[in-house]
């Protein structure tokens, strides 16, 4: 027992000591931060750090064709009069599931999952309608010839959206181009409306919709296309076969990918008439472009299928001019952001990457032996585990991953080959339950309770010392001086100009504006506030004074905003306007007059031609002509003249 005690002990001290020579994560900088740290690093991502590992092919194909997506949905929000307010409504749904599921968020994606959600032959919440269309189209295709239904038919073709990778709607595409012709899906939901039938009624109503939008059904398309010409031959490839070496594929591999969407983004028609292929490139490079396995006969079969549907879309799309030019339009910009999304998710593998091909070297292709392309490994471990647990019911934690981890490892096989098999599996399970065999859940719980409460105490201690700290400032700004008159914040240095603007912020709730900036700015929105909380009154200001800088401005007066009051405690009057004279908010000037604007914040351009949005100096000079407040003369003036332009205080 000492002995075994003493190995154990040594075992500990090495395995603490122990460090990673390369890591392999999903890109998200948690992950890549802890891998940094596992590989001796001090995690920071600064000159000190180690470098960041290779990004799991996967999840880099997934994040890419996303991109992709992104720019397939900008142009087709826009030909749909999609605004940005009507996207932004669906935003809860993209955050939630991380697929676009919202008609404005991403109106192909929406058609898409609808499609695949209406025709399910099996749910967990009870749908039925994917078996009513299944029965009615194969009543349909009992007479006819069995083409008809390689055209129009098989649901089953169509997967099932679940999970995030975004990829499966780029897989769903072709299908659902399938589903709407007349003959199929389409004309089958027509019928239901004919009847009025109740099921699915607003599925119906939104699918017959996207089918109907040439818009839409462009954009399926060219996911189609996608499907076909980038991402089966990506998917391909990053499935080399287990003894591949990472850096036999992925150096290789996403160089030539960038290189071909380069070519892609400016002749998208060459990819349109397949005639600009990344499948014989990745040949070239002596990639994988073929399943491991041999095909099943009803993997054949729908493989079949798959090429039927891509001959029927580019078939389509060349007897249609006006929905070509939107398909190369939206697979241009597509292919476009998907290069940059390469250069970014498998930066370490192209341009300067540190894990290109002219950087391997043999000591970094032993550090790397053990680095997986993807991380499906780590992903189906989790899935087992959830499966396990779902159907564990209340088993120990132990009992649960050991089951997990046998299976995996192929414990049991391995145990029944051995001569002493039996020998070995009682000498376990004796030491098991001498250690955390001995213990009960509750004890378990405990031990580890015990072990994770000073973090959880110091998690908390910082968390409380944050908000009482918050409270403490919002105690110390209600007692504040709050300044009334323009006057007083002329006399307040940027730090009392701060405070103000926190108090109307934190203490008023008042929104739209920051704390922070140069002495002009602050002073000018504080006297929007103060105008806001106590009326006109608040300007005490001298005739021609801003009240920014304490600087003058000739010409520029405050008319129509200074109050008189009369002897005796008389009501305040305002004082008249004066005829022809031009008026914005509270400022006033007559149109004749020539001025100079000295400081000037502008937002947006000035003028036009002549160099008239840049100054000399910072000073822009020239005559308000007859214009009426914000119009703009952009015709003629030298440099820094503006004419009728938008006064800036």
């Amino acid at each position: 027992a000492q002995w075994r005690a003493a190995l154990s002990a040594k075992l500990a001290a090495k395995i603490r000591d122990l460090r990673f020579s390369a890591s392999q994560n999903d890109r998200a900088a948690p992950a890549r931060k802890q891998a940094r740290l596992a590989c001796g690093g001090d995690g920071s991502g600064g000159a000190g750090d180690v470098e960041d590992g290779a990004t799991c092919a996967h999840h880099a194909v997934a994040n890419i064709g996303e991109l992709g997506r992104k720019a397939i949905d900008a142009p087709l929000k826009a030909l749909m009069k999609i605004t940005d307010e009507q996207s932004s409504a669906d935003s809860a749904k993209v955050k939630c599931l991380r697929t676009s599921v919202g008609w404005f968020s991403s109106p192909a994606c929406s058609l898409i999952y609808q499609v695949s959600k209406y025709v399910a032959l099996f749910s967990s919440k009870g749908y039925a309608i994917g078996e009513n269309f299944a029965l009615w189209l194969a009543h349909k295709l009992k007479t006819t010839e069995q083409l008809a239904g390689d055209l129009i038919g098989h649901v089953e073709d169509l997967l099932a959206i679940c999970g995030g990778r975004d990829y499966v709607f780029f897989l769903d595409a072709a299908v659902v181009d399938r589903f709407s012709q007349f003959e199929s899906l389409y004309g089958y939901l027509l019928e239901e409306a004919d009847l009025q039938a109740e099921a699915g009624g607003k599925l119906r109503k939104a699918i017959i919709t996207g089918f109907e939008s040439v818009y839409c059904m462009s954009a399926v398309r060219s996911m189609a296309i996608i499907s076909e010409e980038w991402l089966w031959p990506c998917l391909r490839a990053i499935e080399p076969g287990p003894k591949a070496h990472i850096l036999d594929v992925c150096p290789q591999l996403w160089p030539c990918v960038l290189a071909w969407l380069e070519e892609a983004a400016a002749n998208p028609q060459a990819v349109i008439d397949g005639t600009l292929s990344l499948r014989a490139r990745l040949e070239a490079c002596g990639q994988r472009t073929t399943p491991l396995k041999p095909p099943t006969p009803a993997g054949e079969r729908r493989a079949a299928r798959a090429a039927l549907d891509m001959q029927r879309i580019r078939a389509s799309l060349a007897a249609d001019a006006e929905q070509l030019q939107i398909v190369r339009d939206m697979l241009a910009g597509a292919f476009a952001a998907m290069a940059g999304g390469v250069r970014n998710h498998a930066a370490e593998f192209v341009g300067d990457g540190h894990l290109t091909v002219a950087k391997i070297t043999p000591e970094l292709r032993k550090a790397m032996d053990g680095v997986p392309i993807t991380s499906v490994m780590a992903e189906t471990m989790f899935a087992r585990v959830k499966r396990r647990a779902d159907r564990g019911g209340i088993a120990r934690h132990d009992t649960r991953m050991g089951a997990v981890l046998a299976e995996r490892d192929g414990t049991v096989e391995w145990l029944r080959n051995k001569p002493a098999g039996e020998k070995i599996w009682r000498l376990a399970a004796r030491r098991w339950r001498k250690g955390s065999g001995s213990r009960t859940m509750q004890q378990e719980r405990e031990i580890k309770g015990a072990l994770k409460a000073p973090e959880r105490e110091a998690k908390l201690e910082k968390k409380r010392g944050g908000r009482k700290k918050k409270a403490e400032e919002l105690e110390r700004l209600k007692g504040i001086s709050l300044a009334r008159k323009y006057s007083e914040l002329k006399k307040m240095g940027n730090e009392r100009l701060a405070e103000q603007l926190k108090f109307y912020k934190l203490i008023e709730k008042k929104t739209g504006f920051k704390t922070t900036g140069t002495g002009p700015e602050m002073r000018t929105q504080l006297q929007s506030l103060i105008f806001e909380k106590f009326g006109l009154g608040c300007n005490d200001l001298a005739e021609g004074d801003a009240g920014t800088d304490g600087r003058e401005s000739d010409g520029l007066r405050r008319k129509g905003c200074r109050e008189t009051v009369g002897g005796g405690g008389a009501k305040k009057k305002k004082a008249k306007r004066k005829r022809g004279w031009v008026y914005l908010n509270d400022w006033g000037w007559d149109p004749t007059d020539e001025f100079v604007i000295d400081g000037c914040r502008r937002r947006g351009r000035a003028g036009a031609g002549g160099g008239g949005d840049r100054g000399g100096d910072g000073a822009l000079q020239g005559a308000v002509g007859g214009l009426a407040p914000g119009d703009r003369d952009v015709g003629g003036g030298g440099p820094g003249a503006v004419r009728g332009g938008r006064l800036c205080r």
